[in-house]
């Protein structure tokens, strides 16, 4: 539910749904060209959330990174599991199997 405040109407009160969810008032999204499915940047600035809307150029297409070779390769070694925590897996699944 959304709360106009008084004296401008460009700020309003939004609540924070589940997940974190909150909704853009329809009037800004019809101002922003905003549309369903459309990709927006949000950055966080001190204790503010900005919410930039896409350009037109880039409105159907997300900006990505590629990684390299070498931090994919960080990256599963991270994740790796333990040796250790991959025998107690083992043992537990296959304890599972056989009840």
């Amino acid at each position: 539910m959304a709360q106009t405040l008084p004296k401008n109407n460009q700020e309003e009160w939004l609540k924070v749904l589940g997940k974190g969810m909150v909704t853009i008032p329809k009037k800004w999204r019809e101002e922003l060209g905003i549309e369903n499915g459309d990709i927006i940047k949000a950055k966080k600035e001190g204790n503010r959330v900005v919410i930039e809307a896409a350009q037109p150029q880039t409105k159907t297409t997300a900006p990505y990174r590629i990684y390299s070779v070498d931090e994919i390769d960080a990256f599963l070694r991270e994740d790796k599991l333990s040796e250790e925590l991959v025998q107690k897996t083992r043992t537990k699944l296959s304890a599972s199997f056989r009840s």
